[in-house]
């Protein structure tokens, strides 16, 4: 029997002597080794028979090609899937684990996992062009599911050109230090299978010991990595790592800096940096800088892989005085194109060349430098936006505007009438419209109004004064922390925060409604513009504030020891439930630092009814958005439960390990929350409060160890979690928030000790707890580098989301440190997407419930 198989985007017939199908990467009949897995050796020849055995157990692609999924782990049985469905004629749709998402859009026929193959529906229900041969998702501007569309002839030769440029070889052995299911993890493993080499195939984390064992004992020769993974190996790196000679980069940029040490010290360990470009839509790489080329040229990126080619467009981008233009690509690795929707599966060939959306130069050596990305798409706060799509709502509106952007602001600049000028009310209808069609909240959008458009001496726009016009917009009215008047620009600061239009410059932050949650934030752009705060600033008014300000220091800054804390526990949480770090205990430090907070903004007042109102409206802070996640988490990824929706599992639910105690956190933060109100809502109780707070807190802790002893008599299980067990931990935060002599501090951290006593099973956890509790008591604040300022601001803000939304990043990110990051940016994201609706919704409940409202003439 004669088998067709489609080889190079061309039909060829299989041998005479085997029924079997043939797939690319394959050499059947090789003794040497393909894959290496837990030390057991699976040669080319034993690869390429399972890879059939599986094939011939797939419906024949001559009764109609499947869409197969494979969620695509780091083992053989994943390499086996994969193969056999590209030998078999069908459609990998390649994706993570999770993929609920894309799934739910290009409902697939089959499932392959484990060498199992799931029949999800009986017929092909796809038509699916034949040159179509695999799916990979990518990302774009707007979020939403995108494939890319890869032939035969894409994956074929790019892995050849690869292999070409590297100079792989047989004697050459990889490992998966990176998913499969991304591009550059697949194109590691097809490269070096059409080379003849083999793979080590481990799903081990870069961090684990275990990782590092395999590397030596397997004699690995190359080691793939994103820029990322030399920060965490670059220790691993300085070792004697036997075999290796080969270290390759891609996935971002690398400074030109770190290239150069990371060439020096492969030429000092026997081992070649090769630095790469490329993009899912290109297949894998575009080009390959490798060798002593790499040492002479930091900044570049390196030539085309075969067959391949760069122009540079400068087509709208004329303006540049760099000379840069957007990189275009050509070559057999371009793409079929995208498919938005399971009828795009059927298109041919859309596009013989990429625009890749990067800015670069090409020299005369074909040498390729990559420079930046292109005006019309931006990352702002992590945040990847259209900003076409932007000025066209603003246009739609019938508003003449230029948009730009800078990483931490979106840009407008906006033409006004002279004759009207740039009333508030424009302005701010114009900030606000900006802000929802680029997903940002206000305070990060800029309008620069201008009585003309800038243009160049040919006519067009001229971008880069735009820019510049809104940067010095923001200068001298600082939005964001720029140098100018410091009144104006605490206001500023402030009034973006807070989602205020006017504001008071003689009340202080506290009293136009700030509370923990928005003072991190506020604090790190205050201290932006006017240097060290005061103790105490959220009680100073804005008018005295501003006089007292003293000018920020140019390299390092003095933040808020709380404001530390709470950014290192979130790290903290992440890392250790991911396995990448020991350092638990972050979730009960940041139990104290929320009664730290609660203490120092919302009991801070002798009014009764004011307490009670900053209360409610900082727990309602809390419950919104926990709700919100939680109730996407039921609906999306299973495990939840109404009770998790309703934040009281601990009262009616299960307090077992599993998911059901993943917002623990959260409900027990809420229920001491709510117990410390309703004890101050007893007016004798109140009193004696308003009269003694520290003993009062303390008291608290002393009467809440009770349970928690009764609760926790053996330091073990999820009991840990109760809001009785932690009650104490909360009310210390309480004291130390109002402690005001060392003694009382002392005194705060000898019951702290108590408590702490055989709380956890690892006495190393209670420690980490303790000593993040002595900094807070003690030392009021900690210096840091500028550069570490925004970043741990933004993470101790958004501190609370990252904690709601890391169990689903983990779902959908297997690999460790990326989930990590992706915990961080998923988390912040949320927090921005939520602040807005979450006070408004506030804003409405307060009018429905009088207790949440603000009486006329209340300074709170």
């Amino acid at each position: 029997m004669t088998l067709m198989v489609q080889l190079e985007d061309a039909p060829v017939a299989a041998p005479e002597h085997t029924s079997r199908h043939r797939a690319p990467f394959l050499h059947p009949g090789s003794p040497a080794p393909a894959l290496v897995e837990h030390g057991r050796v699976t040669t080319h020849d034993e690869l390429a028979r399972r890879v059939a055995d599986l094939a011939d157990r797939m419906p024949p692609a001559a009764t109609g090609r499947r869409l197969v999924h494979l969620p695509l782990a780091r083992d053989v049985a994943g390499v086996v899937g994969h193969l056999a469905v590209l030998a078999a004629g069908h459609v990998a749709l390649v994706t993570g684990p999770d993929a609920e998402s894309i799934t739910a859009r290009f409902a697939p026929d089959l499932r392959v996992a484990d060498e199992r193959i799931e029949t999800l529906s009986q017929h092909a229900t796809h038509l699916l062009h034949p040159d179509l041969a695999l799916l990979l998702s990518t990302s774009g501007s707007t979020g939403s599911p995108k494939l890319v569309r890869l032939s035969r002839h894409n994956l074929g030769s790019n892995a050849a050109a690869i292999a070409q440029a590297l100079g792989l070889g047989p004697k050459d052995r990889a490992i998966t230090s990176l998913p499969l299911h991304y591009c550059y993890g697949l194109s590691v493993l097809h490269s070096t299978l059409h080379a003849g080499g083999s793979v080590v195939v481990t799903d081990r984390s870069v961090t684990d010991d275990e990782f590092w064992r395999e590397h030596t004992e397997q004699r690995v020769t190359v080691l793939a990595g994103v820029p990322h993974t030399f920060d965490l190996i670059g220790s691993r790196l300085r070792d004697t790592l036997p075999g290796l000679r080969l270290v390759t980069q891609a996935g971002g940029a690398l400074a030109p800096d770190r290239v150069t040490e990371l060439t020096e010290l492969g030429r000092a360990k026997g081992w070649q940096l090769a630095v790469m470009y490329g993009q899912t839509e290109a297949t894998a790489r575009m080009a390959i800088h490798v060798g002593d080329e790499v040492a002479l040229r930091p900044d570049a990126v390196g030539r085309a892989v075969s067959g391949s080619s760069f122009r540079v467009d400068r087509s709208g981008h004329e303006d540049r005085d760099d000379g840069a233009g957007e990189l275009v690509f050509t070559g057999p690795g371009v793409m079929l194109g995208y498919a938005e929707h399971p009828d795009e599966l059927a298109l041919g060939r859309m596009l013989d060349e990429l625009r890749t959306g990067d800015l670069g130069h090409v020299d005369e050596a074909g040498v390729v430098r990559v420079t930046g990305r292109c005006d019309q798409v931006a990352k702002v706060l992590g945040l990847r936006m259209d900003l076409g799509r932007v000025g066209a709502a603003l246009t739609d509106a019938g508003h003449r505007t230029v948009v730009t952007a800078d990483p931490q602001h979106l840009l407008v600049t906006l033409v006004i009438d002279p004759a009207e000028g740039s009333t508030p009310h424009l302005l701010r209808s114009v900030r606000d419209l900006a802000a929802h069609a680029s997903g940002l909240q206000p305070g990060a959008v800029v309008v620069a109004p201008v009585d003309a458009i800038p243009l160049l001496p040919n006519g067009k726009t001229d971008r880069i004064a735009c820019r510049e016009h809104a940067l010095r917009t923001l200068r001298s009215h600082p939005a964001d922390g720029a140098a100018g008047d410091p009144l104006a620009a605490a206001v500023s600061v402030v009034a973006s925060s807070l989602g205020r239009d006017e504001v008071d410059l003689d009340r202080s932050f506290a009293e136009l409604g700030g509370d923990s949650y928005s003072l991190v934030q506020t604090s790190v752009r205050l201290e932006q513009v006017l240097g060290q705060l005061p103790d105490g600033w959220h009680r100073v008014p804005l008018r005295q504030l501003a006089l007292e300000a003293t000018p920020p220091g140019r390299h390092v800054r003095w933040l808020d020891t709380p404001l530390v804390l709470r950014a290192v526990a979130a790290i903290a949480i992440c890392a250790s439930h991911l396995g990448l770090v020991a350092v638990p205990g972050g979730a009960h430090t940041l139990l104290a630092l929320a009664g730290w907070s609660m203490s120092r903004f919302t009991l801070d007042t002798t009014d009764p009814r004011a307490r009670r109102r900053r209360g409610l409206r900082s727990i309602a802070a809390l419950a919104i958005p926990s709700m919100a996640v939680a109730l996407v988490g039921l609906v999306t990824a299973g495990g939840y439960g109404w009770e998790n929706v309703l934040l009281v599992n601990w009262l009616v639910g299960e307090m077992e390990w599993g998911a059901r105690i993943n917002l623990w956190f959260i409900e027990a933060l809420l229920a001491c929350s709510l117990a410390v109100l309703a004890l101050l809502s007893v007016p004798r109780l109140g009193l004696v409060h308003v009269r003694h707070p520290w003993a009062w807190s303390m008291a608290l802790a002393a009467a809440a160890l009770v349970p928690r002893w009764i609760l926790v008599p053996d330091s073990t299980g999820a009991t840990r979690g109760l809001p009785g067990s932690v009650l104490w931990l909360f009310a210390l935060g309480m004291a130390l928030g109002v402690a005001r002599t060392r003694r009382q501090k002392l005194a705060t951290m000898a019951l702290t000790a108590i408590g702490m006593w055989d709380f956890f099973v690892e006495p190393s956890r209670g420690l980490t707890v303790f000593a993040a509790i002595a900094v807070l008591a003690f030392v009021p604040r900690i210096p840091l580098p500028r550069l570490l300022v925004l970043p741990l601001g933004l993470l101790a803000a958004a501190s609370l989301h990252v904690y709601l939304v890391q169990w689903q990043v983990f779902r959908v990110v297997d690999q460790p440190v990326l989930a990590l990051l992706a915990s961080f940016a998923a988390g912040i994201t949320v927090w921005w997407l939520l602040q807005g609706p979450t006070r408004a919704l506030i804003d409405r409940l307060a009018r429905l419930r009088p207790t949440l409202s603000t009486p006329t003439g209340d300074p709170s």
